[in-house]
């Protein structure tokens, strides 16, 4: 199911009023938690009424409950990935269930300093004035913010940010930032090989490569370190071998290519052809020194 980042927000809020009261919770209630008009409130409920995520209860005590699919979606994180743009929040080094869903930068040429306003949903009782704050890249601006919270306005859900850096991911592909025509290696070379190619290389890793010339590995300098600690020096590469390796398309977009480096927690990616030959590699260092940063 997809919903607008309005429904969600909305969604998120009956879900919580309802956890938090024990009971139907009225438009006005929700209107004056979102800091919004009861009119805008009432016009979007039909929509959430319509799609089965939340009922209503006439009568005295009556108004609007989160079904049970409604609060499985509002407190299911992978729905997020349908909604328009959520940005996750990291608060003082920590993943958070804080998303920002519009933000706008204010102050540009003001010697005071530039500010952001985030329009935010989720736990936003978390945060604090102080806290420091990483989000982004932003999908469609593509800005990382680095700053510290000024002022939460818990009712209208929305954080006031002094802002130290931005860095602006510009759009380019991996087959534009990647070290072309990698050196390579068969699984059946020896370590010290390798030890010899990365020294004369000055490289880190080096692709591994079937008789098909198609990747299916990669050795590292840690690797043949991690042979020689053992003291195996006649250890062979499919011995020592990493066979799990990211790897994308010459047309990947970097922005996409920094999250694979992020979740996989490696500092490299293989860049491969239509048959899956590597064609490059692309380090953390090659997508940093495309940045565009500006430290304020």
């Amino acid at each position: 199911m997809s919903l607008s980042s309005t429904l969600y927000e909305l969604l998120v809020a009956v879900v919580t009023l309802f956890d938090s009261l024990q009971r139907p919770v009225t438009s006005s209630e929700i209107a004056t938690h979102l800091g919004k008009s009861e009119g805008t409130v009432r016009n979007s409920i039909l929509a959430l009424k319509a799609m089965g995520l939340i009922e209503a209860r006439t009568g005295p005590g009556g108004g609007y409950l989160p079904t049970v699919k409604g609060i499985e979606i509002a407190r299911s994180p992978q729905y997020l990935e349908n909604l328009i743009e959520p940005t996750p929040i990291v608060i003082d080094s920590h993943p958070s269930r804080i998303y920002a869903l519009e933000l706008d930068i204010l102050g540009l040429a003001d010697p005071a300093g530039v500010k952001a306003v985030l329009k935010v949903f989720g736990s936003i009782n978390q945060l604090r004035e102080g806290a420091h704050v990483k989000l982004g890249p932003t999908p469609r601006t593509r800005l990382i913010i680095d700053g510290y919270v000024l002022k939460v306005d818990y009712k209208r859900h929305e954080i006031l940010i002094e802002v130290n850096s931005l860095i602006a991911v510009p759009k380019a592909t991996a087959g534009e930032v990647m070290t072309p025509s990698p050196v390579v290696v068969k699984r059946s070379v020896d370590l010290t090989a390798v030890g010899d190619l990365l020294l004369s290389n000055d490289i880190r890793a080096i692709p591994v490569v079937d008789d098909d010339g198609k990747l299916c590995g990669i050795i590292s300098a840690s690797h043949v370190v991690k042979a020689y600690l053992r003291r195996d020096y006649k250890g062979k590469v499919e011995d020592f071998m990493e066979t799990n390796v990211p790897r994308v398309g010459t047309g990947a977009d970097i922005m996409d290519l920094m999250k694979i480096l992020a979740s996989r927690k490696t500092g490299r990616a293989v860049v491969v052809d239509e048959l899956e030959r590597p064609v490059g590699i692309v380090t953390r260092t090659d997508v940093l020194n495309k940045l565009v940063r500006y430290t304020l």
